[in-house]
C-alpha cells in the first residue's frame, strides 16, 4: 500500500501544481490525500480547488477552510481567535474569488481519513489535518525542535493536551499538517509525521512545496515514510500576492523570502 500526503498550500496555485506534479511523477499511489488548508492566505484560493479536483486528489477539511465556509464561526483556538478581525479581512478576499459551489467543496470536506494495511487497528495509517480530535490545536515537534525554533518548550512530552488529541486514538501512525513545521515526533506508541507545509514556511522559511510518502510493505511492522522536497518558483506566487493586491500580502511575502 502506497499514500502520497501533502497538506497547506494555502491558496497558492504554483506550489499546488508542483507537489502534484511531482506526485504523479512518482506514481502510482493508492491515495492522494491533501489534508487540508487548501485556499486561504494565497493568491488563488479558487484555482487551488480546481487543480485538488482535477487530480482526484482526497482532500480533507482544515480549519481556514472552515474560516472559509463558516466565517461566522468564531475560532476555538485563542491564537486565531485573538487574530479573528485579521483573519476575517482574508477570508472575504478568499470568498469572493470563489464560487458558491467551490465554497460548498470545501465544507463537504472529511475531517479524516485511515487507511489499514493488516486487520489491527493499530497497524492503521490516520490522516488528519491538525490532530485526532479537532481542527484546532496543535502537536507540536519534539521538544528539542521546539527549544530550536521557537526558544523554548511549548508542549512537554508529558503534556495533558497532547495526552487528550490522542486518547482511545487506535492508529499508530498519525500524519498530519496545520503547524508548518515538517518533523516526526515519536510519543509513547505514537509515529506522529507532520506532512506540512506545502505553502507558507513560517517557521524555518523554506520555501520548497512537499509531499510525503507512506508504504506499508509485504511483511512490514509499520509505515515506513520518505519525505520529498519539490522545487517550485516561489516568487511567482510573491508576485501574485502583490498584483492581486491580497490584504495579507506584506505578512504572507516576507514568510516566502525569509525576512520576517
Amino acid at each position: 500500500m502506497r499514500i502520497a500526503v501533502f497538506s497547506d498550500i494555502h491558496g497558492n496555485p504554483y506550489a499546488a501544481e508542483a507537489v502534484l506534479n511531482a506526485i504523479q511523477g512518482d506514481g502510482p499511489f493508492d491515495a492522494v490525500i491533501a489534508a487540508g488548508d487548501h485556499c486561504l492566505s494565497g493568491s488563488d484560493p479558487a484555482r487551488c480547488v480546481d487543480l485538488l479536483r482535477d487530480a482526484s486528489v482526497l482532500a480533507l477539511v482544515g480549519n481556514t477552510d472552515e474560516y472559509i465556509f463558516a466565517p461566522h464561526k468564531t475560532p476555538s483556538d485563542e491564537a486565531h481567535r485573538v487574530k479573528w478581525d485579521e483573519i476575517l479581512r482574508d477570508v472575504h478576499w478568499a470568498r469572493e474569488r470563489m464560487t458558491n459551489e467551490q465554497i460548498a467543496w470545501l465544507a463537504a470536506r472529511p475531517f479524516s481519513v485511515r487507511f489499514s494495511p493488516t486487520l489491527n487497528p493499530a497497524d492503521d495509517l490516520l490522516v488528519v489535518h491538525a490532530h485526532p480530535k479537532s481542527l484546532e490545536g496543535t502537536i507540536y515537534p519534539p521538544v528539542s525542535l521546539q527549544t530550536q525554533h521557537r526558544g523554548r518548550v511549548l508542549q512537554a512530552d508529558d503534556d495533558p493536551e497532547l495526552a487528550w488529541m490522542l486518547d482511545g486514538v487506535t492508529a499508530k501512525t498519525i500524519a498530519f499538517g496545520h503547524i508548518h513545521l515538517t518533523h516526526l515526533r515519536e510519543w509513547n506508541d505514537y509515529r506522529l509525521v507532520c506532512v506540512a507545509p506545502c505553502s507558507l514556511p513560517t517557521i524555518d522559511f523554506d520555501h520548497h512545496a512537499r509531499f510525503t510518502v507512506f508504504e506499508w510493505l509485504p511483511g512490514a511492522t509499520q509505515w515506513s515514510f520518505t519525505r520529498n522536497l519539490v522545487d517550485y518558483d516561489f516568487t511567482q506566487e510573491v508576485e501574485a500576492l502583490r498584483q492581486k493586491a491580497h490584504p495579507s500580502a506584506q505578512t504572507l511575502t516576507q514568510y516566502f523570502l525569509g525576512n520576517r
